[in-house]
Formats: structure tokens, sequence, C-alpha cells
């Protein structure tokens, strides 16, 4: 894997729904994502939950990306606890198979896993920031360096 992406899914409605400003949201990302991302085999690994499934499907078709893989470890709310040990464990796994690797996931993992991949995979200290819906982090693991993407 040369690059990881890690996804933070649009702006949603009551009904788990992305609504008319996240499907903006997450169109405008994944155009931003295809001018950084170049070529090589890209994976969509998602949240099955509706925000982030949606968020993936619309990645994947801006992308011309087949389909996304659902992964409950990526769901993150009141209800199903975050576990980044199991998640870097979906990361390692996955990693082989592709050239980049897109995780469309919730604040929790979007906010910490860009600086736990970091340490312990390049073995270096990244800082990210807070991350909004809708938003990226493009980790390059071959230059070591974590890119925010709007």
């Amino acid at each position: 894997m040369k690059k990881l992406v890690i996804v933070r899914h649009g702006t949603y409605g009551a009904d788990d729904k992305l609504n008319d400003d996240g499907r903006k949201e997450i169109n405008l990302l994944a155009e931003n994502l295809k001018k950084v991302l170049f070529d090589g085999i890209v994976k969509v690994l998602t949240s099955p939950a509706d925000r982030a499934r949606e968020s993936a499907e619309i990645i994947c078709s801006v992308l011309g990306v087949g389909e996304c893989e659902q992964h409950e470890v990526l769901w993150s709310d009141e209800d199903h606890l975050e576990d980044y040990d199991k998640a870097f464990d979906l990361i390692k796994d996955q990693a082989e198979d592709s050239d980049i690797l897109i995780l469309v996931t919730h604040f929790e993992y979007a906010d910490h896993l860009p600086e736990y991949f970091a340490q312990e995979v390049l073995k270096k200290k990244i800082n990210s920031w807070k991350i909004k819906k809708g938003e990226a982090f493009v980790l390059d693991c071959e230059k070591a360096t974590l890119t925010h993407i709007s």
C-alpha cells in the first residue's frame, strides 16, 4: 500500500442518510481525491452505517472503483465503540491487495487513526488536526507525510 486515505462521512440528517450538503461535500472531496491519488489499485472499505456507506458509494463512483466493502469494525458511535487495534488489523489485511486503501468511517477513527497508523507503521509522529464531515486525511506511506483534503 502506497497511500492510506481516511475519510469522514458527509453531513447527514435525522434518518442517518446523507443530506444534500453531505452529498455535495463528498462529491467535492472525491473530485479532490481524484487529483492527488494518481494511478494504482484502489480499494474502498466502509462502515455499514448509511451515512458512511453512501459516502463510500459516491467516492467509488467518482474514482471509477467497482464496489466498496463494508466492515463493521469501521463503525463508531454510542452503539459501536471504536477498536483501533481491530481497525489496524483490517488495514494490514487489506493493504497487500491495493496501492491506495480508502477507509470511509466516522469521527473517532478519522480523527485518531492517522496518528496511530503513522506511529505504528511509519514509525513517525504525525500530528493530525480535527477533521470535519466530508474531509479526508491522505497518509503517503512512501514519503511518510499526512495531507488534509476537503
